[in-house]
């Protein structure tokens, strides 16, 4: 009992010099930078305004040159989210985006590439775009590379997949 409470009070102690570090928010430097250009919008003079910009977009390419800041298009978003598909995403601002319903899929068509058996008629199957998923419940029949695959999202984080012209089974991304 005593080294259990010793090692208690040393975690406790401990413990808050082992507080994660800040991570600074990678939008901060975005949004800091595009609120600069936005203000410059204002300036009346043609001289000034311009000086302002230049300033701006200086720091903007800068910012980009050292990774701080990344620029990129819907399509973008929209083939990662596609390709993240079945897995919990974080309460990021590119996860979530302005319209979220829209860019991220709530069904799936592709292609297996691979299977490999599991027990008692469950499958692992690879897809055609790398990702890995398990079925939790048996399918009525053998899977084979070539045979198209639906995934839909299901209620309360579950999947549905149905394989070929095969009854819906419920499955869950592995990787």
């Amino acid at each position: 009992m005593k080294p259990l409470l010793v090692c208690s009070v040393a975690l406790a102690l401990a413990a808050p010099g082992y507080a994660a570090p800040r991570v600074r928010d990678a939008s901060t430097a975005a949004t800091g930078i595009i609120a600069e250009l936005t203000a410059c919008k204002a300036i009346a003079d043609n001289a000034a305004r311009l000086a302002c910009f230049d300033a701006g977009v200086a720091k903007l390419a800068e910012a980009t040159a050292k990774g701080d800041v990344k620029v990129i298009d819907r399509e973008d978003i929209r083939a990662t989210r596609r390709s993240l598909f079945g897995f919990e995403l974080p309460r990021v601002a590119f996860f979530k985006g302005d319209d979220t319903a829209a860019d991220t899929p709530t069904e799936i068509d592709t292609t297996i590439k691979a299977v490999g058996a599991g027990e008692f008629g469950r499958f692992t199957l690879t897809m055609d775009d790398g990702a890995m998923w398990a079925t939790t419940e048996p399918l009525p029949r053998d899977p084979r590379a070539g045979m198209t695959a639906h995934l839909k999202r299901g209620a309360l984080g579950n999947y549905f997949l149905r394989v070929g012209s095969m009854r819906t089974v419920t499955a869950r991304r592995i990787r």
